[in-house]
């Protein structure tokens, strides 16, 4: 399994992509800023997407994906997410362009085709096999775990406090999460349901707690204001639990392996 990070913020500039991520170059994690990452031939090898839940910045760039796949003729991908995701699509971002994109016209497929996946449900997608847990966060949002041979990858999308209840369901190899805020920020990231360096730990603990290891962590989805508080916090939280904690850069590579 090999892991491209396309983008890693939560606000978006010349220098700052919202989420993305791409696994093996076909399977899509999210899509903040999957066309602004990719050439149209990158873009073409997308078979699926998997998003965590409706906020903009983790759906945007399924609109011009979904443009560019339509006039350039791409076979249709499939999308999936949460029931309330999934809705969210249809009328909200993409429900201006249905036509176009999702029901097709005539005789002409659709670009994107959605698909509603339960929690807890094993779900086949390409060659992998996907899980969607519920995370706590400001809207209803979907952890993902991503599985390939040996391999288990969990993405967590936005989480907060609480996301240590997925882990009596999971136990990945290897964690992509969040980390919004610094800590002086805890009890605004508390209300709207994300993650600051303080919070992680407390739930990395819980974690080695209940399955006696600690995963590779991967952290992404910095708010930029915040970036150099939640680095030194970070690198602090990794001396004291003995842990690597790596924050990710938009088009950094990692080979997963098995």
């Amino acid at each position: 399994m090999k892991l491209r990070i396309l983008g890693t913020n939560n606000m978006s500039s010349l220098t700052t992509r919202w989420p993305a991520y791409l696994i093996d170059g076909r399977l899509a994690l999210d899509a903040g800023s999957l066309t602004r990452s990719l050439t149209f031939e990158e873009q073409s090898g997308i078979r699926a997407v998997a998003l965590s839940h409706r906020h903009v910045d983790h759906t945007f760039d399924l609109v011009p994906f979904g443009l560019n796949a339509k006039v350039s003729g791409w076979p249709a991908v499939d999308v999936y997410g949460i029931q309330d995701t999934i809705d969210s699509l249809r009328t909200g971002l993409l429900g201006g362009i249905a036509p176009v994109l999702i029901e097709g016209q005539g005789e002409e497929q659709a670009a994107l085709n959605l698909n509603v996946i339960d929690y807890h449900k094993e779900t086949t997608v390409l060659d992998y096999s996907i899980v969607a847990v519920p995370v706590p966060h400001a809207v209803e949002a979907a952890g993902i775990q991503v599985t390939a041979g040996g391999t288990k990858l969990f993405y967590t999308g936005d989480a907060g406090q609480g996301l240590s209840e997925a882990w009596k369901h999971l136990a990945p190899d290897v964690l992509l999460t969040e980390c919004s805020h610094g800590d002086e920020n805890r009890t605004h990231a508390l209300r709207v349901g994300h993650l600051t360096p303080g919070l992680l730990k407390e739930t990395l603990v819980d974690f080695k707690g209940l399955h006696g290891y600690l995963p590779r962590v991967l952290v992404t989805h910095i708010n930029p204001p915040w970036e150099e508080a939640v680095r030194t916090e970070l690198a602090i939280v990794s001396e004291e639990l003995g842990h690597e904690i790596l924050v990710t850069e938009s088009d950094m590579t990692f080979d997963l392996g098995s």
